[in-house]
């Protein structure tokens, strides 16, 4: 039987997925036993994980649902929608043998899929997401505030954004992410030259803004001689092709180092100087802020979603206006021009993220949450 179960269906180990991690591995600590049901679609890196860290981990058919009339979206709510049954009949027996005290879900999609399951003494959403406000989400939110416990807010701004579709205030809790000091791992190591890095890490899609970035490097690049752009992800062939010719366009092909999915952090931030997260969607609480923040890195990050909650303007790093390559053009000249100011912002940084966003603060306030319901 286990304390908690966690319902992650993580096609690719991302944010969410790397959180959910954080989250199983402290409650361990703090003796509860966890159980994790994940999806069979998907790259299947996240279920290794957690087999390799030795959680019971269920296996089970947890999909797509969408409302979108593009032919892929149709094809994959259809292929759910045929396994349906026997999801429920999976999710069921689970239910059963497991007999979970709280089950924690990460996915809208899911919580549709197990509606029938839904019991608000026992089930929560954990919200990494900016809802957006549109009628079919407060029809269905509502819905759901009448089946949950309550949503778990990651960030300030998804709390907003249920406040926004109608959830009450009184079903609505914020928990900041946190994780293990990632520079803890090893001893920096001695930068050599003049050689001034700046980095940008994630997934690569339009949403994450990796074309103001070229832009903007391209506009500081003549003042910034020893600067090179580090890319860190990966994304569509496609994709990545269009940002490779636009560094061609812009001139600074010879400057963009493009460095693949790289998984230790260490290795990705212990030689960045400049972390940039040109985001262009509401993501609610992007990961690599918190994880640059511990390496005592400034960031220049945009003003969206829960970004300014991690960034703070002027002292930690500078926010900008997203798609708006002039201006994060401005900000990453003044860093790179001052080492001064690049040390400083980052020990702030650092200083901010060990008391906001550690991992042990994110546990305690989890288990309180748990041990309220």
């Amino acid at each position: 039987m286990a304390d908690v179960a966690i319902v992650c269906g993580a096609g690719i180990v991302s944010g969410k997925e790397i959180m959910v991690l954080e989250l199983i591995t402290g409650l361990r600590q703090e003796g509860y036993a966890v159980d994790v049901v994940t999806s069979s679609w998907g790259s299947g890196e996240f279920r290794k994980r957690c087999e390799t860290l030795k959680f019971p981990t269920y296996i089970m058919r947890l999909g797509f649902i969408s409302a979108t009339l593009s032919w892929k979206s149709v094809y994959m709510t259809a292929h759910q929608l045929f396994r349906w049954p026997g999801l429920l009949m999976s999710y069921s027996r689970f239910l059963i043998s497991s007999h979970p005290r709280k089950v924690i879900h990460t996915n809208w999609h899911h919580l549709l899929l197990l509606a029938p399951f839904l019991k608000p003494e026992r089930d929560l959403f954990w919200l990494h997401e900016v809802i957006p406000n549109k009628s079919q989400y407060r029809v269905f939110f509502r819905w759901l505030e009448r089946r949950l416990q309550c949503f778990v807010a990651v960030s300030h701004a998804a709390a907003a954004s249920l406040r926004r579709i109608g959830v009450a205030e009184k079903k609505i809790r914020i928990i900041y992410n946190g994780i293990s000091d990632p520079a803890s791992a090893g001893a920096p190591v001695e930068r050599q030259g003049e050689q001034l890095i700046v980095g940008i890490v994630g997934q690569i899609g339009a949403w994450k803004g990796h074309e103001d970035l070229l832009e903007g490097f391209a506009l500081v690049s003549p003042t910034a001689p020893a600067a090179q752009l580090h890319v860190f992800g990966k994304g569509s062939a496609d994709y990545e092709a269009g940002l490779r010719e636009k560094a061609a366009s812009q001139g600074i092909t010879d400057r963009v180092v493009w460095r693949g999915f790289v998984s230790n952090r260490f290795d990705i931030y212990n030689q960045m100087d400049i972390c940039v997260v040109p985001s262009r969607s509401h993501e609610p609480f992007p990961t690599v802020a918190i994880e640059a923040a511990f390496f005592g890195i400034p960031v220049i990050a945009s003003r969206q979603g829960g970004l300014p909650e991690i960034v703070s303007d002027r002292e930690t790093g500078f926010l900008v206006d997203a798609n708006q390559p002039a201006q994060l053009a401005s900000k990453l000249e003044m860093l790179l021009r001052d080492a001064r100011m690049r040390k400083a912002m980052g020990t702030r940084a650092r200083s901010r993220a060990l008391e906001k966003f550690n991992r042990q603060r994110f546990i305690n306030d989890s288990v309180d949450l748990l041990k309220a319901g």
